[in-house]
């Protein structure tokens, strides 16, 4: 608490500071270059030009919270995809799954998505040259040669749609130039084996009428894990025997790399016309994943290979892990828990784990085309986007992160997406602005995984115990939005919108393997859409439940499920001054309702969807310049109403369990906050940056069964009963409903505040340096959204820094830069699975560099 005030303190003295510091200083020349595009140096400030209202103004003109960034600014953190980016904006946090190469676990206000799975719809919404991006894998996106990133903070649900339920991030590439020959080459080097080669060039074919524009990257590291070397020989006497393989320690895992190719087109055959063609190419080859086996605690949710957790067990001892009843000691306690008094054990390096899945690789290959078209009339301009999207990807991982056979996976998987967008920005009149538009998406994904679990043995293809099955949907949905911005008045507007999306997720399908399963293979089964192509031969153990073939349960549902919603926006603006603007609007939004794809029983699959999210935003804010433009200072409060959230319950199942976990609209959630943005010039040369985010959020309702089936007649296990009160099992055990509305939520911090510096001066006629310092500040947070110890995360202090010199031409530069200076390394995100065991990941260590960039 003393240090949360210290920061807070901090980011104020600094406003206070760098105000003071701003008023006595003489402005700089106005409209000095930038990057020869869409910026300017106004007063010292960068202007960014935003599109956040679908129409190119002056982010400061934006009445909604956002905050943007330039390609040169971009370029200044040394970023390559957006978790680079991570908490430059208040309230925003930008992290990888750590399991998955590329994918992302992006959150704002506390509300995000972490997990990788197609069917389930991300709450922040992610845009690249328009096109909405529908799900989280490989979302972290490449951020070579790009005009603008922008960050818009709370619902966005009436300009961009359905899922922009906490915020959305767009992304704007580059744009070929008709007029001018120009090229970029860049070259990075860094930890872990990290090597970055970038280049970009722009061709004019036919002067101010066609140009090509080619970016491309080849990016490769080594990954931060090295393998322990641990040898399990077997287990004496209740101890596991182990031995050091000295070939295998050290050697690296979860290696990268990838080749990115993004060539563009652009046509402007008058002043009115303007055609761009973008496409992009990503072909990544890598080495499977793999995570830290963290010590089980045995308050983590039980399964119904045992009687709870108290009673006597029926398979093992529920108040441990089965990994830890098989190989006892193999585990290890890396990040403790502070919340439950559990020490961290700082004699374990996160980062060493075991690996022993012998299909070691991951693979993507993505090919992407966007055509955008804008026509501009005397009375606005019309925009038409039209994209497809294909990706088929595999990635092998050794989830249980020890040289066992134990726990691993393989997923392969196919995606492919349709999007087509029209809308009309027009001011209309001299008084009314106006967005209109339609919006439709269609989209397909079949997914395939294998999974070896201590029931099946060695983990390979060939084992006929292997546990394997397939899911797949098909989704289509359109929209039409409107809104219009009236102006009373030269300082007073009101703002109004709505947007009415419908949604059908049909033509779902699941085929599962499990080692309960016998032989055989329903007739008349259809694998010709899914990866594999075929079933692979079963398992001998026992059943599927109560399905006829006993092997293989396909199931379909042609019919699928409806949704449809309206997002209304109402909101009033005023322009106090030239350079103060306030602004207040109520905003709607909603996150789509889906089936449980990964579903083991027939009723849970096809006729048990889940509900969409509801929120609702009231916003106040205002948007500031001081002293000719060397002081910009941003703020807002918010208070959210979150209704029906997705989250997790067990319940009673027909499966060979009698138990299944089930997505469920069974809590609601408000919310409160203050964000701060501050940036200021108050010396030629040197630029300060802070922002601060308060969020208070929490459950106000939380109805489910989350710790399992219960032994004894008494199921609330000292919680109060809710709603649904309990169910007992055909095994005697009771699945208890009861009030989880203490919980916290995932990845939401109270506190998040950002402090950092740049000072550029010249060195004579040898050219520029530019130094500069970053502190980011998170206050503790919950990294699981269940009942589940050991899944907090202390508080953080990161510290970055870079130096750099530029040429005085401006041709060359060389940058060393680090982040994470001090190594804070602590739990990224834990993921119980049953009894069976824990797994883990660690927040990214200190990672530095030296970036080379050669502007010709």
């Amino acid at each position: 608490m003393k240090f949360m005030k210290s920061t807070t303190s901090l980011a104020v003295m600094a406003a206070m500071l760098t105000a003071g510091a701003a008023y006595a200083q003489d402005p700089p020349a106005q409209d000095q270059s930038s990057d020869g595009s869409l910026f300017s140096q106004r007063g010292g400030i960068e202007t960014v030009i935003s599109s956040a209202q679908k129409k190119q103004e002056s982010v400061q003109d934006v009445p909604i919270p956002v905050t943007a960034f330039s390609g040169v600014a971009i370029e200044r953190k040394f970023a390559v995809n957006l978790e680079d980016l991570n908490k430059l904006a208040p309230s925003v946090q930008l992290q990888h799954v750590g399991l998955f190469h590329g994918a992302s676990s992006f959150t704002v206000r506390g509300i995000g998505t972490s997990g990788i799975e197609s069917f389930d719809d991300p709450h922040v919404a992610i845009f690249i040259d328009g096109v909405y991006q529908p799900r989280n894998a490989w979302a972290l996106s490449n951020l070579l040669d790009i005009e603008t990133v922008e960050m818009l903070r709370g619902p966005q649900g009436t300009i961009y749609g359905r899922n922009a339920y906490s915020g959305a991030i767009t992304l704007t590439t580059k744009k070929p130039d008709v007029t001018e020959y120009s090229g970029k080459a860049s070259l990075q080097y860094g930890n872990p084996g990290r090597l970055v080669v970038g280049l970009i060039g722009n061709v004019p074919i036919v002067e101010d009428k066609f140009a090509m524009r080619l970016a491309t990257q080849f990016f490769k590291d080594s990954g931060f894990f090295k393998n322990d070397g641990v040898i399990v020989d077997g287990v004496e006497n209740g101890q596991t025997l182990t031995h050091i393989d000295e070939d295998l320690k050290g050697t690296r895992i979860q290696g990268n790399k990838y080749v990115y190719f993004r060539p563009s087109f652009r046509l402007t055959p008058n002043d009115a016309l303007d055609i761009t063609l973008t496409t992009e190419f990503i072909r990544q080859r890598g080495d499977g994943t793999t995570s830290l086996n963290p010590s089980y605690d045995p308050r983590t949710p039980a399964n119904s290979l045992c009687d709870g957790t108290t009673g006597t067990p029926t398979a093992y001892n529920c108040n441990t892990s089965l990994m830890e009843v098989l190989y006892p000691g193999l585990t290890k306690n890396y990040f403790g828990d502070a919340e439950q008094g559990i020490p961290k054990d700082k004699s374990n390096d996160p980062y060493e784990v075991g690996y022993s899945l012998p299909y070691n690789n991951s693979e993507l290959n993505s090919y992407t085309a966007t055509l955008n078209v804008d026509y501009t009339t005397d009375f606005g301009t019309f925009s038409f986007l039209a994209n497809y999207q294909h990706q088929r990807d595999l990635i092998n991982t050794d989830t249980d992160g020890t040289s066992v056979d134990f726990f691993s996976s393989t997923r392969f998987q196919s995606y492919e997406t349709y999007q087509f967008e029209t809308h009309f920005v027009s001011d209309f009149s001299e008084t009314v602005d106006m967005i209109a538009g339609l919006f439709y998406l269609f989209d397909s994904y079949h997914l395939g995984q294998i999974l070896w679990t201590p029931f099946t043995g060695k983990h390979t293809y060939d084992n006929p115990l292997l546990n394997y099955y397939q899911n797949g949907q098909d989704r289509k949905t359109w929209a039409a939005y409107t809104q219009f911005e009236v102006h009373f008045t030269d300082e007073l507007s009101v703002v109004a919108g709505v947007r009415y999306s419908w949604e059908k997720k049909f033509n779902i399908f699941e085929t599962p393997n499990t080692p309960l399963a016998t032989t055989g293979i329903p007739p008349g089964s259809d694998f010709s859409r899914f990866p594999l192509g075929n079933a692979p031969q079963c398992s001998p153990l026992g059943t599927t439940g109560t399905i006829a073939s006993p092997c293989i349960a396909y199931w379909t549902n042609d019919e699928g499920d409806t949704w449809d919603n309206f997002a209304p926006r109402v909101g009033v603006n005023w322009k106090a001054a030239d350079d103060f603007m306030l602004f207040a609007y109520w905003q709607r939004a909603y996150k789509s309702g889906g089936f449980v794809n990964n579903a083991s029983a027939y009723t849970t699959f096809v006729d048990s969807p889940y509900g969409e999210e509801l929120i609702d935003n009231f916003e106040i804010g205002f948007k500031s310049e001081w002293f000719d433009s060397r002081l910009q200072l941003n703020a807002n409060l918010y208070y959210q109403k979150l209704k029906g959230l997705q989250r997790q319950v067990i319940r009673p199942a027909d499966n060979a369990s009698g138990q299944e976990t089930f997505i469920s609209n069974n809590a609601d959630a408000r919310s409160y906050g203050l964000e701060l943005e501050v940036i200021a010039v108050p010396v030629d040369g040197l630029t300060i940056n802070s922002n601060l985010a308060y969020n208070n959020i929490k459950y106000t309702n939380y109805c489910a069964d989350l710790d399992g089936p219960e032994p004894s007649a008494s199921p609330a296990n000292g919680r109060a009963l809710c709603g649904q009160g309990a169910t007992q099992l055909p095994n005697g055990t009771w699945i208890a409903f009861t009030d989880f509305s203490d919980l916290k939520l995932g990845f939401a911090p109270k506190l998040i505040a950002n402090l950092g510096w740049t000072y550029d001066f010249p060195i004579g006629n040898m050219g520029n340096i530019s130094i500069g310092q970053s502190f980011s500040y998170t206050s503790k947070m919950a990294t699981a959204g269940v009942f589940l110890p050991r899944s907090d995360r202390r508080s953080m202090l990161l510290v970055d820094a870079q130096i750099s010199w530029e040429s005085p031409d401006s041709m060359y530069r060389v940058s060393v830069w680090g982040k994470n200076l001090t190594n804070e390394i602590e739990r990224l995100s834990v993921t119980p699975v049953s009894n069976l065991f824990s797994f883990e990941q660690g927040t990214t260590p200190r990672t530095y560099g030296i970036t080379l960039t050669a502007d010709f």
